[in-house]
Formats: C-alpha cells, structure tokens, sequence
C-alpha cells in the first residue's frame, strides 16, 4: 500500500471544492484559467484538468477549446434526482480513514458516474453513535438516495437497514446473522494462513490482538483464529485472543500479561497495523528480539508497514481487486438483484523478518 495512486482522491476533492465555490457565488459565468485554480487549490494543473472534467461530466461547467470553462447556469440548483444518487454512509471524512478505503470509494465513485449515477458522501458521527430507529428513518426519508454503502458500519445499522430492505452493501464484514451484501477480506484463511505459518516455525504458544470494541470483521477473526488452531491437531498448541481498548498503555499491557509466565506467549497475529507498531516496539523495548524470541504478523497491511525494520510479516491486499468488487456488488444491488452475496478476498501474505 505504500505506493498506492492519490491522484484519483485528490482531484474528487478538488472538483468538491470547486463546487461548493460554484454554489456559493464565487464565480459567475466563467471559471478562473487553470494555472489560477492550480494556485488557489494548491494542486497541480494535472489534477485540476482531472477536477474540471469530473464538473464537465456532471454537467456543472461546458468545456470549449481554447475557452475558459463556462458556468451553466441553473444546474447546480437541481439536484440529482434520488433514482441517480449513491451515499455513502461514513462516521469520519474518508480522508481520515485508510487509504484503500479512500481510494476504493474513488474508483466507485468513477464506475457510478459511468453509468449516469452520482456518487455522495454523507458523515454522521451522531448517526453512528445513535441506536433509535427514529434517526434512521428520518435520515433515510431525507437523503432518499438509490442505493447505500455502509462503512464502519455498527451492528444497530445493518441490522435495521436489514430490516427495512433498502438497497445498500456493505463495506466489510456483517455482523452475525444479518443479510446483506458486503465485500472484506477473507479473515478465515487469513487466520488459518497466520496459524499455520507460526506452528511451522516452533510456536505452540499464539495469540490474536484484538481491538476493543470488536468491528464485525474483528468478531469473525477471534472465530476463525480459535477454530484455525483447533484443526492443527498440533499437540501441546494453545491458542488465545486477547482484547485492548486501543490505547498504547493497553495494548503494552496485555502484550506484558500474555508473555509472562511459565508458558509464555511468543507469537502474536495483530488485527490493526498501527497495533502492530505498537506491539513490536514494547517487545524490542523489553530486550526481546524479533523473531528469534517473539514472532509478529500483521493482520492488516498500511504503507508505513513497508518501511518498518525489521520488515513485517503482513497481508496485503489489492486496491484494484477491492474496487473492482465493490463497484460490481453496487451495481448489481441498484439494478434490483436481490440476492445476497459476500465477496471475500484473500489478501497476499507478505513475508516479512517480523516472522523468521
């Protein structure tokens, strides 16, 4: 992930902010020449051109050659209708979240534009938190979209968006029980991959890491990690997982009570890849070496895991692919196919000195 392509994300976020300008009156008529925009927005002429086109396409600005782009006038006032609009459902900006998921919606947001639908992004921390199905109503007869994407989502809003059988799919994993369509990463091969790799190294002492409270793709981890080192039938093999609230103190802590003992912890499978940062440097900081006396593998891959030293043991996994699934799952479910489907995609094990 380290080299995964910005240029996608930086120009959606460019075209919004022109945008906005446009709505509020900054210019009329005629936008400014490219290297002015390129100035004001502190972006190359590359991504301005990018911006511009995806206002053109949208039916915001006309393009002439040799003209500046023209403002058409009235479209901005009218709103998409809802049979041409997507939201996505997010409790923070997707420029706080990862990168892949950034990029993901990006090239979701390309696809949907394709084919003649608009793509929003609608951020609620208040609708995340909120467990009453009143909000969720009145936030559904509000937006009134096409179709949902569901990201972060919590248990209380698929559940309902279950319930109410609006179009929507989630990204990531659903919770136990709930219908609807979703695409993550395989965290059962992944754990089953994870245990095996340590057993073939001499550990029988494992342990997962995992994050306190538990996303539905945490939940099914612990699961598949606990029946993966059942099915070794390796003698004498113990396997536990062990939950922080996300802190560093909790974090150390629990790495601290799982190596102490007379049968010491000595492999960790982390959930979280700044998690594995911090687990790997309580270890290096408590005289342990890595991997000869502690063996580490990331469950999740970032791009700072590609400069850590010694380089870690991770899955990553294939922006492209995600995309690419997500966009054919979105279009599937807004062109009325009811059928539930859950893509799983099995990342790639890199294997990093973190193992041995």
């Amino acid at each position: 992930m380290k080299r995964l392509p910005q240029k996608i994300s930086l120009a959606a976020q460019a075209a919004a902010v022109l945008r906005e300008n446009i709505e509020a009156g900054r210019w009329i008529g005629w936008l400014p020449g490219e290297h002015e925009l390129s100035a004001q927005l502190h972006v190359s002429r590359k991504t301005v051109r990018a911006a511009l086109e995806w206002l053109r396409r949208e039916g915001v600005v006309k393009c002439r050659p040799g003209r500046r782009r023209e403002i058409i006038k009235g479209r901005l006032a009218r709103r998409k209708p809802a049979g041409h609009r997507v939201v996505v459902l997010a409790p923070v900006p997707l420029d706080s979240l990862n990168p892949l998921v950034e990029f993901v919606v990006d090239r979701l947001r390309e696809h949907l534009m394709a084919e003649g639908f608009v793509l929003e992004t609608h951020v609620s921390r208040r609708q995340y938190r909120v467990q009453g199905r009143r909000g969720w109503e009145s936030l559904a007869q509000t937006l009134d979209p096409a179709g949902w994407v569901l990201l972060d989502s919590t248990e209380a809003m698929q559940k309902w968006f279950a319930a109410r059988g609006l179009p929507c799919v989630v990204i990531g994993s659903c919770y136990n029980g709930i219908q609807l369509p979703s695409v993550d990463r395989d965290y059962r091969a992944v754990c089953q991959h994870a245990v095996n790799q340590f057993v073939a190294h001499g550990h029988r002492r494992l342990a997962l890491l995992n994050p306190r409270p538990a996303a539905a793709g945490d939940i099914l981890t612990a699961r598949a990690f606990m029946e993966a080192a059942d099915r070794t039938k390796t003698a004498g093999l113990q396997a536990r997982v062990q939950e922080h609230d996300g802190s560093i103190a909790s974090i150390c802590a629990s790495v601290t009570a799982l190596m102490a003992g007379a049968q010491p912890c000595r492999a960790f499978l982390v959930s979280r890849a700044q998690h594995f940062l911090t687990v790997l440097g309580h270890v290096l900081s408590a005289g342990l070496r890595v991997p000869k006396d502690v063996a580490l593998i990331s469950r999740d891959d970032a791009g700072f895991l590609a400069d850590v030293v010694p380089t870690a043991a991770r899955y990553s996994h294939n922006p492209n692919l995600f995309a690419s699934r997500l966009s054919r799952l979105v279009m599937e479910t807004l062109a009325g196919d009811a059928r539930v489907k859950n893509f799983k995609i099995m990342p790639i094990f890199i294997r990093g000195q973190t193992l041995g």
